[in-house]
């Protein structure tokens, strides 16, 4: 269903019409429409502030376009044809999705089907796919230099897989083989047996009978794992540190020139490590108490905590206070955008205040399950009563629009600085003011049209009766 076909069914009524949860529509000065329900909640579409469209079968599927920023065509009104940049396909969310723009194309059902189709770096199409998580994995290029299959646990020959270069899987856990910068590595009966050797070192180990690794930085060696290490660190520097384990009774640590030393004794009892003029850290329970400061420029931290009752911790740019984790939480911290702030009594209390540096503000308040008001740096803003969505901002993204109504009594939004609007539970209330101009409705009993040229409340949906202005304002039709 397009934004023209549900216009047809509305020209010849008024502007503001309202029999809810039968039927209600909205448009605007201009005839467009701006919003519609049909057998509330089930179908809703609404004109986004950006200028597509965002139709919804709820909860079962949701249509939504997205602009261009810049238009590429001129209408023959003379007026600018955005065009759309995106098309997003929700249903069954958060299962399915289906989204498309000039550079990608994504369709999910998850855990079925899985699919992203998108131009790299050469402008070359790049297909990656999977069915049936995790059995079934595949992808290919469009030039055929790339064309992998996987059957997991099977057989599995992947590139770029997470942060590796390829990924070999043989009867996993049998054999795993990975690739990553030039180091090469090999696993049977993964993660126990294996050999790895790249530019930077190598390793070997039979686990838990012996591992070895050594690179340019360390040497480290375990027997009998976890119950006997040794090694060597920070090989690079002209201050290498020796250290051995043998856990959970005894370990130490010490550098050539006595800077850094530090103990274990009867692990997690005590730890305890120091670097001269820069770090201290003590352990005693772990993990029920810490002590950690950092003095060096570059990572300045003071921390301490007694798990669960109290926490502290402050660096360079950032403070916290956190008790009876994890249900008290205060925070304070600097980032490239200005200043935040964090204060949660988790869930039921959620504070969070950003200052930024252009003068502008974000800010959160919500008290669980009752309420919350959320207003953005570009002048948005929203309410609603009541709240259950726990998480913020893009998080609740398509969770809000397929479900909200089941437990939504009312809710307000900002769209713009001039365009602001209010509605109850199936629309038993509803109005919102664009510019100069305010419509509002009760199912059956009167809409409300107001502009520059003056009001009209209309009894029971069609009986005009003008309230100032010298005339009603015009019904939407010919």
């Amino acid at each position: 269903m397009t934004a023209g076909s549900m216009v047809g069914g509305c020209t010849l009524l008024p502007a503001e019409f309202n029999l809810s949860p039968i039927y209600r529509h909205r448009m605007a000065e201009d005839g467009t429409l701006l919003e519609l329900d049909f057998a509330w909640p089930i179908v809703h579409y609404e004109r986004t502030p950006e200028g597509g469209s965002d139709f919804r079968i709820r909860p079962i599927y949701r249509r939504v376009t997205e602009p261009d920023d810049e238009p590429e065509l001129t209408a023959a009104d003379g007026n600018p044809d955005f065009g759309i940049a995106a098309t997003e396909h929700q249903f069954l969310w958060p299962f399915g999705r289906i989204r498309s723009d000039d550079s990608q194309t994504m369709s999910r059902l998850w855990p079925l089907w899985w699919q992203v189709s998108r131009s790299n770096t050469d402008g070359l199409r790049e297909t990656d796919w999977y069915a049936l998580f995790p059995f079934f994995w595949g992808g290919s290029r469009e030039d055929g230099a790339e064309n992998y299959f996987a059957l997991f646990p099977l057989y599995a020959d992947i590139p770029q897989f997470v942060t590796y270069d390829r990924m070999v899987m043989l009867l996993f856990p049998l054999y795993v083989g990975l690739d990553k910068q030039g180091r090469s590595t090999h696993m049977f009966l993964w993660p126990f047996t294996g050999f790895s050797t790249g530019p930077d070192g190598y390793w070997h180990r039979i686990l838990p009978l012996y591992s070895w690794e050594s690179k340019e930085e360390h040497q480290r060696l375990s027997i009998a794992w976890p119950f006997l290490h040794w090694g060597r660190e920070n090989l690079d520097t002209d201050d290498p540190v020796t250290r051995y384990l043998v856990w959970p009774l005894f370990g130490q640590q010490w550098s050539e020139s006595g800077h850094i030393s530090g103990w274990t004794a009867l692990w997690p009892f005590f730890q305890y490590i120091s670097i001269k003029e820069r770090l201290t850290r003590l352990d005693l329970f772990w993990p029920i108490f810490r002590f950690e400061e950092d003095l060096a420029p570059s990572s300045q931290l003071m921390r301490w905590w007694v798990f669960p009752f109290v926490a502290r911790t402050v660096t360079g740019d950032q403070w916290a206070w956190n008790f009876l984790w994890p249900l008290i939480w205060l925070r304070e911290y600097a980032d490239p955008d200005g200043v935040q702030t964090q204060r949660w009594i988790v869930p039921f209390l959620t504070r969070v205040h950003r200052d930024r540096k252009d003068g502008t503000e974000d800010d959160l308040t919500r008290i669980w399950p009752l309420w919350h008001h959320e207003t953005t740096h570009d002048g948005r803003s929203e309410w609603s009563v009541l709240s259950l969505l726990l998480w913020r901002a893009g998080n609740t993204y398509g969770f809000s629009e397929a479900y909200d109504f089941l437990w939504t009594l009312a809710k307000g939004k900002t769209r713009a600085p001039d365009d602001q609007s209010v509605e109850l539970a199936a629309n038993l209330y509803t109005s919102r003011t664009r510019g100069e101009r305010t419509q509002a409705s009760v199912p059956f009993l009167f809409n409300y049209e107001s502009d520059s040229h003056g009001s009209t409340l209309r009894l029971f949906q069609f009986l005009p009766i003008p309230l100032s202005g010298d005339a009603e304002p015009d019904e939407v039709g010919p």
